[in-house]
């Protein structure tokens, strides 16, 4: 639907210093009108979502009344406060922050700041969306994640610290990072129009599934009625279901990027950052020189559980045989034959417990659900000089590159004009179909089993 004459003047009325603009959606907008946050804040939120923009000048009282917000709710409600609370923080940090602007010496008190909601630069016209962006403002920050529900603002002037193409957004820039990383949980992507008669048998085994039904957000569904869903959603949709949980729920655990490659420090709980994936992720989409949070997923099911047994025994016998002196052993043996020096055991034991972690999300831009991960990444933000004029055009770079790989990703994998790429959800060919079976063994079988 096409912006109305006056969204389009409200859009464009800015002043003459160029700004910061921070890319929300919909979802914020609920967040803040639900729940009695701050007896002011409903009518800021309302006007967030119907004129699509919160100017710089309105934000001195905007700020105000998320002052009100408390930082505890009960339930449901905890979701609201948070966002409100890390909102609060986020414009604090955005706005008239000399160390986000691209030139200091010739912003050296930092930019002033608009809210704008994604949905609403999308009613424009292509060619008009550009030219407000380009008139009013010097950096686009989207909040991350952005609902799968819109297609984000893709933009290389001015540049754009979130996702760089819609494609981002989608179902395909999971699968594009599981083939490049070979990481990520058992994945199978349904084309629409599909019905399945029972559950793959990979997926038995667990309790715990996440359905991502396409131009949807991923919802957690249990295995015992995820048959009836996904057969609801595949009678109008493409989707993607993917292991989470063994018993429960999985664990799911958000790594703030860039990630600090300067520390030598090995993988643990604490220190996921080391994780190979993480490490092969970051330096292949080049995450060094933009802002947002990896997600890594423990699904409670170890693939490699008869190593680790053997490898626990193998410790106990060597500390009985030696009384703890290690020195007397030089070699010893495990159940399959392999020789293996004790010290090496140690790290045998690490790699195990690595494997147990596998890479389920990457999201660009600033959180707001979570108020530790959103301090983190706005501390990466300034002491890796991401918003410095350099890094912004390797971004760029980045930004063009990435655009090019996923994009290539998908025209490999899909029949051209029948398959869904971001939003569109035409039935797949039995050419593409031959590919989802293909598909199935690589990401089933191959990889993660």
């Amino acid at each position: 639907m096409q912006a109305s004459a006056s969204d389009t003047a409200a859009l464009l009325s800015t002043g003459h210093a160029k700004r910061i603009a921070f890319l929300f959606d919909s979802t914020l907008t609920a967040y803040l009108m639900m729940g009695n946050l701050s007896p002011g804040l409903k009518n800021h939120a309302v006007t967030m979502f119907e004129v699509g923009k919160l100017s710089d000048e309105s934000i001195d009282s905007f700020l105000t009344e998320l002052e009100k917000v408390g930082c505890v709710a009960e339930g449901e409600a905890q979701r609201y406060f948070d966002h409100a609370v890390t909102l609060r923080n986020t414009i604090r940090f955005l706005r008239y922050n000399r160390h986000l602007s691209p030139d200091p010496d010739f912003h050296n008190t930092g930019m002033g700041l608009d809210l704008l909601r994604c949905e609403s630069l999308l009613g424009l016209d292509p060619g008009t969306c550009s030219r407000v962006l380009n008139k009013n403002y010097a950096l686009l920050v989207s909040m991350a994640p952005l609902s799968n529900e819109i297609r984000p603002v893709s933009s290389c002037t001015p540049q754009h610290i979130g996702p760089a193409i819609p494609e981002v957004n989608s179902a395909w820039f999971k699968l594009f990072m599981y083939v490049l990383t070979e990481s990520g949980p058992p994945s199978l992507l349904l084309v629409k129009g599909t019905r399945l008669t029972k559950l793959p048998k990979t997926f038995q085994a667990y309790d715990k599934l996440l359905v991502t039904v396409w131009g949807h957000d991923p919802s957690v569904v249990s295995t015992s009625n995820v048959l009836l869903v996904l057969n609801e959603a595949l009678s109008h949709s493409a989707a993607l279901i993917q292991a989470h949980g063994f018993v429960s729920d999985g664990e799911v655990v958000f790594v703030p990027f860039p990630i600090d490659t300067s520390q030598n420090s090995e993988f643990s709980r604490k220190n996921l950052c080391m994780h190979s994936a993480i490490q092969k992720l970051s330096a292949e989409l080049q995450l060094g020189v933009t802002c947002g949070f990896v997600s890594m997923l423990r699904t409670g099911r170890s693939r490699t559980s008869a190593k680790q047994t053997r490898i626990k025994k193998l410790d106990a016998l060597v500390e009985e045989t030696c009384n703890g002196d290690f020195s007397v052993l030089e070699k010893c043996a495990d159940d399959s034959g392999v020789v293996a020096k004790p010290q090496s055991l140690g790290l045998a034991v690490q790699c195990e417990l690595e494997a147990e972690w596998v890479l389920l999300d990457c999201s660009f831009g600033i959180p707001l659900f979570d108020a530790a991960l959103n301090r983190a990444v706005c501390e990466n933000i300034t002491s890796k000089g991401i918003c410095r004029s350099e890094s912004l055009r390797e971004l760029l770079k980045s930004s063009r590159k990435l655009s090019l790989k996923l994009l290539h990703f998908i025209s490999e994998h899909q029949v051209r004009d029948k398959l869904p790429v971001h939003g569109n959800h035409n039935l797949c060919t039995t050419r593409y179909k031959h590919y989802l079976n293909s598909m199935y063994q690589l990401y089933l079988i191959n990889l993660f089993i």
